[in-house]
């Protein structure tokens, strides 16, 4: 696989930063699903959402909302390393940081999904299945 077009050369704080001001969810690991807007991104560890400081390296996934759909990207599967019950394995691969990856997330909502690489265990190219061809009886 070749993802040498998608590597940012960024580290998750600093794609945060950009994304400062839009409506994030953020996956924690003992606490669940944390909504807010990312409020401010510090220079070194910490992002604050809702009256609450966070690191975002411990995080298991940070959803982002209100971003474009993009066409760039590679099909991939990722695993992670908390149970996901199979969401990314065919999800649009965008962006490849330093730390982190940046996938384009499923639904009609646009979202982008960052995983700092802490949480993912491997990639992978996912299968694809093809729909088999109906043809025509020819028994008599």
């Amino acid at each position: 696989m070749s993802w040498q077009h998608l590597h940012t050369g960024k580290t998750l704080q600093q794609r945060l930063a950009e994304l400062q001001g839009h409506l994030a969810e953020l996956n924690t690991p003992l606490s669940g699903l944390e909504p807010g807007r990312i409020r401010r991104v510090y220079s070194r560890q910490f992002i604050k959402v809702n009256r609450q400081l966070f690191i975002p390296l411990s995080l298991n996934s940070i959803r982002v909302f209100d971003i474009p759909r993009t066409r760039r990207g590679t099909r991939v599967g990722i695993r992670t390393t908390f149970p996901s019950w199979n969401a990314f394995n065919n999800i649009r691969l965008v962006g490849v940081g330093l730390d982190y990856l940046e996938l384009q997330g499923k639904g009609r909502v646009p979202s982008r999904i960052l995983f700092p690489l802490s949480s993912v265990e491997s990639i992978y190219r996912p299968t694809v299945r093809r729909k088999s061809l109906k043809r025509p009886c020819t028994r008599k």
